[in-house]
């Protein structure tokens, strides 16, 4: 058996007071604070891949994000999930360079206490994958591959009954529609990797269809064609939004005539546009102040966002001697200014939707001439139309589903052929065109 003095006692219990005072003081290591962080370190991100640290108990969030560092330093926004502390980039990290995060300086818990930190970790990025679609005679399939066509992997297998697909702003999950056995169209979701496929919302009989991400990634707006049983039709599309987490859906606009299509969000997550079929116009709300706003647009369609998420590029039509042509417009949201662009020496030219380069400098857009045959070349142009660029130049096809890489360096776009009616996927890279994909269509990046 084992004695203690008095001394003894004393002395144990002064060091476990003096341990309890020290902790009152702050003064704790940061493995009692820091749970975990994402990436782990050395890990590869997606260009537009979150960096965030968890931490173990509540703290005061103005002294953590006085903390966080990034370097090299990128254009993002911090936000809170819980415990957890988010970077969320909205601009794409660069892939040729390795950063680091830390985390430096006193944070304070909610109960006031000061814990010193010193954490750092580094991440790289990936090299985007694509992905594309492989149409039937009713639906589809969804396909994986790398950037020059190789590594093909098939994701979906729904017997060729997938409709749509989108992939998160992350390239993390995939969310596609699948018809039913009802005659509907349902969501559903799946990883980069085509695995954890699982229902998010069973339709019934309504289609479900056009699903956008909002930057958050909690949230998936969608349209819904409801299903009128005592007539046998559908509605025109409506707008409803989903949550991820819980599958809960509602109408976005709470209106039995609010009949719209083509929902997005902003890149930077504060806005949301879609096409207005009642108004025929743009519908834009705010997602801080709720207000909302509509320009009006005979073409449908919700245009393409500016990086910044501040402006609108669209396009509608415009009156001429010989037939209506198409032109285009963009919408700043600060001002609410709508000024014509890309008209100068490309007058009386047929536009399809341009899609906004990362850099906001310029767009791809596939166009012709009036009176020309039907098929539309793609081109680059710049914005203050100092520099135009044509991509292909091939009158027994057109271009489509256009598609930049997160840093504007390369594009991919579908080539339907006008004889054949067969669609190829194609890459525009360093001035030259190669097609990576023979029989596949819609491409997406999959960052």
């Amino acid at each position: 058996m084992r004695y203690f003095n008095k001394k003894h006692i004393f002395l144990k219990a002064f060091i476990l007071l003096l341990i309890f005072a020290l902790a009152g003081c702050g003064i704790l290591s940061e493995g009692t604070i820091i749970e975990s962080v994402t990436p782990k370190d050395s890990e590869n991100i997606s260009a537009f891949g979150w960096v965030g640290i968890t931490f173990s108990r509540e703290v005061i969030r103005e002294t953590a994000e006085d903390a966080f560092l990034i370097s090299p330093s990128t254009k993002g926004e911090l936000f809170w999930q819980g415990n957890t502390l988010w970077f969320r980039p909205l601009q794409a990290f660069n892939k040729d360079t390795e950063y680091l995060a830390h985390v430096e300086g006193e944070i304070e818990t909610s109960s006031g206490q000061l814990i010193s930190l010193g954490h750092n970790w580094t991440f790289t990025v990936r090299e985007p994958d694509l992905l594309y679609f492989v149409p039937s005679d009713k639906g589809g399939e969804i396909w994986r591959a790398s950037t020059d066509g190789s590594e093909k992997k098939q994701l979906s297998f729904t017997e060729n009954k997938l409709i749509e697909f989108s992939p998160d702003p992350t390239g993390t999950i995939i969310a596609f529609t699948v018809q039913n056995d009802s005659g509907g169209h349902d969501l559903w979701l799946m990883d980069r990797e085509g695995e954890d496929q699982r229902l998010l919302l069973n339709c019934e009989k309504d289609v479900c269809g056009e699903p956008a991400w909002s930057m958050d990634r909690q949230t998936i707006a969608y349209t819904r064609e409801l299903y009128q049983e005592e007539t046998n039709t559908y509605l025109p599309s409506q707008i409803w939004t989903v949550e991820i987490e819980t599958g809960s859906t509602a109408q976005l606009y709470q209106s039995d005539w609010a009949f719209g299509h083509a929902p997005s969000f902003s890149p930077d997550g504060k806005r949301f546009a879609s096409y207005d079929t009642t108004n025929r116009g743009i519908r834009i709300l705010d997602l801080e102040t709720s207000q909302e706003s509509i320009v009006p647009n005979a073409l449908p369609g919700s245009g393409d966002w500016s990086p910044d998420g501040t402006k609108i590029i669209f396009t509608d039509l415009v009156p001429a001697e010989n037939e209506p042509f198409v032109q285009v417009f963009v919408l700043d949201l600060e001002t609410n200014a709508v000024d014509s662009v890309l008209d100068m020496g490309l007058s009386d030219t047929d536009f399809s939707q341009p899609r906004w380069s990362p850099d906001g400098e310029s767009v791809a857009v596939s166009l012709r001439p009036v009176n020309a045959n039907i098929s539309k070349a793609l081109w680059v142009l710049r914005l203050d139309g100092l520099v135009n660029r044509q991509i292909t130049d091939d009158p027994s096809a057109t271009f489509t589903a256009y598609e930049w890489d997160p840093w504007g360096a390369r594009l991919i776009y579908q080539r339907y052929d006008l004889t054949s009616s067969k669609t190829s996927i194609w890459l525009w890279e360093s001035g030259e065109n190669k097609m990576i994909i023979e029989n596949g269509s819609r491409p997406k990046w999959l960052p």
